[in-house]
């Protein structure tokens, strides 16, 4: 049996101590905590998360893996909502699918990204969206009994103070139930909080994969991962 993980930077391990990923390199990290998981549970361990994705390229990849798998156990990493990204085939002749999507961020400089963020991005929508695919990927799991452990980065999925509908605080009851946090915190948060060390760059570091690897371990021994979280 595999452990599949899904995400961006934060479940591909970037800036960890075995990290050897350069431009057109990708070599993920083995000292995540999903391959840490991976390895206490006896599965072997692949990872199809990349840095800087968005939410959509990360249910893109999870759901044409899990189109032809059932065997599998999927652990999903959703990032902040307000990564955009862009399918663009012709952008990129690399043979991996994965290539040719890009994603902008708003700490991107180009023309595209300011005039994205300035004349066409809201939180409202980010939020919307990420909460209707998210939803898509727990329902489609759960059809087809993959069992999985989801996380997130974003707070901004849950919250209901701004920019919120009928819709939003629906699908946001329906999906929180699923998702795994670390003593109700995301990953960068939690390992703050317990003064593990971060990057400049908001990754948490080797040490900080390998206590979120036991306390995840302890979720697992604990929780249906094909249903809510506890």
């Amino acid at each position: 049996m595999k452990l599949k993980s899904f995400g961006c930077s934060f479940i591909y391990g970037s800036e960890l101590s075995d990290d050897r990923s350069g431009i057109g390199n990708l070599m993920p990290s083995r000292l995540t905590w999903p391959a840490l998981l991976a390895q206490h549970l006896g599965y072997d361990y692949e990872t199809h998360a990349r840095p800087g994705a968005g939410n959509l390229q990360i249910a893109e990849r999870v759901l044409s893996y899990a189109a032809s798998n059932s065997t599998d156990f999927f652990v999903i990493g959703w990032t902040w909502v307000d990564r955009f990204d862009i399918w663009n085939p012709a952008g990129n002749t690399h043979d991996d699918f994965w290539f040719k999507w890009s994603t902008i961020l708003p700490s991107d400089q180009s023309d595209m990204a300011k005039n994205y963020y300035r004349d066409l991005h809201s939180e409202y929508r980010d939020k919307l969206a990420t909460l209707m695919i998210v939803r898509l990927v727990i329902d489609t799991l759960k059809q087809k009994g993959i069992p999985f452990v989801m996380t997130y980065m974003d707070s901004l999925m849950f919250d209901q103070e701004w920019h919120t509908t009928p819709a939003v605080t629906d699908l946001q009851a329906y999906i929180q139930p699923y998702m795994t946090t670390f003593d109700g915190k995301n990953l960068l948060d939690w390992s703050r909080q317990q003064g593990y060390p971060v990057s400049d760059l908001w990754h948490p570091l080797d040490e900080a994969h390998a206590a979120a690897a036991d306390y995840i371990i302890k979720v697992f021994d604990t929780q249906k991962t094909n249903g809510p979280a506890r």
